[in-house]
């Protein structure tokens, strides 16, 4: 694929991301080009149907919280650090896509990225858990559901930016209770 071709692609991904946060739900295809400053047309020939563009979307964030996490796995050692480090990240790669549009998938399992997502988060939460600050029975299910409950629009109507903030917020509260727990 051209070079201009995959940039118009990523600008595409991008925008179908931020306006699925913005919106809580499926964007306009129409609404996606005009973000990503392209034509309609060119949003077609990338994404032929709204599947498509949804499983991309999808798999972009998936792929960039797991590649930030991996990261973060060789470079952070304290586990209560990766963790934290490793959930803002996945806020910040528009993670909360996942849980907005799975219902809309009409395939809705990736092996590969469950694979590697599964090891990465067995590998945090152990080592979180091994330093003794954090509650001996967080597991891997209680920081996917909590990204969950973190990521998802609220339904009040705030800024974007101010929306991710509180996320973001929350996030810390909840990491420092984990560690509260344990005092």
């Amino acid at each position: 694929m051209r070079a201009d071709a995959l940039k118009n692609r990523q600008r595409l991904i991008e925008a179908a991301i931020e306006l699925i946060l913005d919106v809580g739900g499926d964007p306009a295809r129409d609404a996606i080009a005009e973000r990503a400053g392209v034509g309609i047309g060119t949003l077609y020939r990338h994404f032929p149907d709204q599947q498509s563009l949804l499983h991309a979307a999808v798999r972009h964030v998936l792929e960039a919280s797991i590649a930030a996490g991996e990261t973060l796995l060789a470079e952070v050692p304290d586990g209560v650090e990766l963790l934290r480090q490793y959930m803002h990240a996945a806020l910040e790669n528009g993670i909360g896509v996942v849980n907005i549009v799975h219902p809309l998938l009409e395939r809705r399992d990736w092996p590969d990225l469950r694979a590697r997502a599964g090891s990465l988060l067995q590998s945090m939460v152990q080592r979180a858990v091994q330093t003794g600050r954090v509650r001996g029975d967080l597991s891997e299910r209680d920081v996917v559901f909590a990204m969950i409950r973190f990521a998802r629009p609220l339904a009040v109507g705030l800024p974007a930016a101010e929306e991710r903030a509180l996320a973001h917020r929350h996030l810390d509260v909840y990491i420092d209770g984990l560690c509260a727990a344990r005092r």
